[in-house]
């Protein structure tokens, strides 16, 4: 199965701190955008898809939101969901957490 995560953050996160992480990590990576570029997804330089992520939300249902994820979730913040696809999460996962350090942002576990 992929492994779903939850980023929370006060603010959207940019393509900008996206592009950042993934020239940090894997410099011969780059994004593909799909539905206009509302799912991007960061894939490396062997062409392997590495994190998806998809349009943030505002948290509406503070409540449902916290039985949804492991950790604390604020009523402010914004929700991003992201997937790392089928087999070893952790170039996926540390992609996820520096996007996350570049948005303000917490990484949670999808329950």
């Amino acid at each position: 199965m992929p492994t779903e995560l939850v980023m929370t953050s006060a603010t959207h996160p940019t393509r900008g701190a996206v592009v950042d992480a993934v020239q940090d990590l894997h410099p011969q990576g780059y994004l593909a955008d799909y539905r206009g570029g509302e799912i991007v997804q960061v894939i490396d330089a062997d062409g392997r898809g590495l994190l998806t992520l998809f349009p943030p939300r505002p948290i509406e249902a503070i409540e449902e939101a916290s039985r949804t994820v492991r950790g604390e979730v604020r009523s402010l913040d914004m929700w991003t969901d992201m997937t790392i696809p089928y087999g070893d999460p952790t170039q996926g996962r540390a992609l996820a957490e520096a996007i996350a350090v570049r948005a303000g942002g917490r990484i949670h576990e999808r329950n």
